[in-house]
């Protein structure tokens, strides 16, 4: 078998050395190849023990006879793209099919099947290439004609991307085509208005981009054409290919070259802000705008502006510069605010509890009696003991014309004691003696419970009064001998109030500006006067919650004890016995009251929904606890008198 492979001067290896090679990059030694009319299985084996690869052939590859002559000494891996090449040259392809392996296939077979990646140019490669601005439909016709001869080209129309299988050498020119064709052809031009609006241009131009010209093509020559509007600097920013762009500035010109004496009157309906509100921000604007055009103090109004009630709407006359300026300051106030509904507890726990104990005893003579007169009695213990004395030495009134005042004094003392009163007297001769007993305790627990909420709207006021009109007395007049008397009332609101002006900050905060009162009448100040004592309780504060979060407002803790103890001096002092000479009283009142509120913030219609239903489910709730009949419900009325369907949906029928 002829010699096909010669080592160079520089290092001679055995065959087994050349198997033992993994890859041809890890050798250092020098080959030369000389090889005349073999076959190219010859020359495949001949690689395969060089380098190291596994080599499966096409039956083709039996057919082909090459020649490979090398006068310069080569690396293992110069050696393995010649081997590349001549592949190439004879219509046969290296395929990798693993670690170390290859498939010798032909061009056509090799195009099918060619890897993202290979060993220099002379292998099958695939690439995927993405386009920014060309088309790719259009990109691969024209790459198609450099492409090899077994080369294939894809495009995907969705995606805008090309696939392509060629020689890695080939692919290189390529790209470098693709890079060319793949460029942004579109240019941008500002153009300054002075007459027309920026927003009635940038209308005005893109709608005719989509018009029909004579032609049958777009009315300003392309379609790859954008118009954006600078309200600030009152331009027109055109984008687009160059043809385009230049007819569409020229329109523009054309459409600002005069000066508009119609367009110099607006009309702007308000969807959401009061047109009276924003007349006077305007008009400060106007005169700014003015004065900074004509700093003369003499120089008159540059703008009106007015306002129409009925709809609503505001009405400006002015230059196109005020117009402009005036636009921009309505289209940010005229925004739908959000709304905020802020919900109070109000709960008032009270406790009052007294006790009484106390005893009084009388020894008195009468008549020619030598018993001396003594007693005990005090203001507080009833009966009186006196007056029930009185009417039994009065027993024997016999005028029943006249009315006998110790029998109404013992009557009233009396009707007015309270709890257990025990007692015995009575008249031994000419004296009298008694003793009364009265001990009592009184315990009185209460719970107020209040939850007024409202809604309003971001930087509103909303206000709540839930309670009378209280007449209070606030001057009186006699004449002279008492003749032409008169006094002025005032009416003072006593109930529930709850008035707040919600500010919704960053991050869903809400700043609450709140001042709630609870008042009541606690009484008359007395018998003689008819002025009325009030309870208040009054909360003037600014706090900041989270929107849905509960925070205490304010709230008093209270306790007050009181001790009355009245007694016979030294005799209420003395141990045991002193307890018939002394009179004890003792009362605690406890008072809790505090107040919490909760923000939530309304912004669209799902939240106004949902809470409308949460209050309307409530009182739907109230109302199958107490057995309202269907025809009294709140859905019947809402269903008959609004003629909607109830927030919440129809409801099962509650109990009768």
């Amino acid at each position: 078998m002829t010699k096909r492979l010669f080592l160079a001067a520089a290092a001679a290896l055995s065959a087994a050395q050349w198997a033992a090679a993994q890859a041809p990059a890890e050798s250092g030694d020098k080959h030369v190849m000389k090889l005349d009319d073999v076959e190219l299985n010859t020359l495949i084996a001949d690689v395969s023990m060089l380098t190291g690869y596994t080599f499966i052939t096409h039956p083709d590859v039996r057919k082909v006879r090459v020649s490979v002559v090398s006068q310069t000494p080569m690396s293992t891996a110069d050696v393995f793209q010649v081997f590349l090449t001549t592949l190439r040259v004879q219509g046969f392809a290296a395929i990798p099919a693993g670690r170390d392996t290859y498939r010798i296939v032909p061009e056509s077979v090799a195009a099918t099947e060619a890897p993202i990646s290979g060993q220099g140019g002379n292998a099958f490669v695939t690439e995927i290439i993405r386009l920014d601005h060309a088309n790719a439909m259009d990109v691969a016709q024209q790459i198609k004609p450099v492409l090899d001869s077994q080369g294939q080209i894809a495009a995907n129309a969705n995606t805008n991307t090309l696939v392509v299988v060629d020689y890695a050498s080939n692919l290189q020119r390529v790209r470098r085509m693709i890079e060319t064709i793949d460029r942004d052809p579109s240019v941008t031009e500002t153009v300054a208005l002075r007459n027309v609006p920026a927003l009635e241009m940038e209308a005005v131009l893109n709608r005719l981009q989509g018009s029909t010209g004579p032609d049958g093509g777009s009315a300003t020559g392309g379609r790859n054409f954008l118009a954006v509007a600078s309200e600030t600097s009152n331009a027109v920013l055109l984008r687009g290919d160059p043809g385009t762009v230049a007819k569409a500035r020229e329109v523009a010109l054309q459409l600002d070259s005069t000066e508009p004496q119609r367009d110099n009157i607006r009309i702007i309906p308000l969807n959401y802000t009061d047109a009276g509100e924003i007349v006077p921000i305007l008009e400060r604007v106007g005169l700014s705008i003015a004065a900074q055009r004509s700093p003369s103090d003499t120089a008159p109004p540059a703008q009106t502006i007015s306002h129409h009630p009925a709809t609503n709407s505001l009405i400006l006359s002015g230059n196109a510069e005020t117009l402009v300026a005036m636009e921009k300051v309505i289209s940010a106030l005229d925004v739908r605010r959000p709304q905020v509904m802020v919900e109070a507890i109000i709960v008032e726990m009270s406790d009052d509890a007294a006790k009484e104990l106390g005893l009084q005893f009388l020894l008195s003579g009468s008549g020619r009696s030598d018993v001396p007169f003594a007693s005990t009695n005090f203001s507080r213990s009833a009966p009186n003991l006196l007056a029930l004395t009185g009417a039994l030495l009065t027993d024997g009134f016999t005028d029943l014309d006249k009315t006998n005042p110790f029998r109404d004094a013992a009557i009233s003392s009396l009707t007015g004691s309270s709890g257990l009163t025990l007692g015995f007297g009575g008249q031994s001769g000419d004296n009298l003696f008694g003793v009364i007993l009265n001990a009592v305790q009184n315990d009185t627990n209460s719970r107020i419970l209040s939850t007024p909420f409202g809604m309003t709207l971001n930087n509103a006021t909303s206000a709540l009064i839930v309670g009378q009109e209280v007449p209070v007395t606030t001057g009186q007049v006699l004449g002279d001998a008492n003749s032409n008397p008169f006094r002025t009332v005032e009416r003072q609101d006593v109930g529930i109030q709850l008035e707040v002006t919600p500010r919704i900050g960053e991050n869903d905060t809400v700043r609450l500006d709140i001042r709630q009162e609870v008042s009541s009448v606690f009484g008359s100040v007395g018998t003689v006067t008819p002025d009325l004592i009030l309870d208040k309780r009054k909360i003037t504060a600014s706090v900041l919650a989270d929107d849905g979060e509960i925070i205490v407002l304010g709230g008093l803790i209270e306790q007050t004890d009181t001790v009355r103890d009245s007694k016979v001096p030294v005799l209420g002092d003395i141990p045991f016995a002193g307890r018939l000479f002394r009179s004890e009283g003792k009362s605690t009142t406890r008072t809790n009251l505090m107040v919490f509120i909760r923000p939530t913030i309304v912004r669209d219609k799902a939240d106004a929904k949902a809470a409308t239903e949460q209050k309307y489910l409530y009182v739907r709730g109230e109302e199958l606890m107490r057995g309202i009949t269907p025809g009294n419900s709140i859905d019947h009325y809402v269903n008959q008198v609004l003629g909607a369907q109830p927030p919440a949906g129809p409801a099962a029928s509650p109990a009768g």
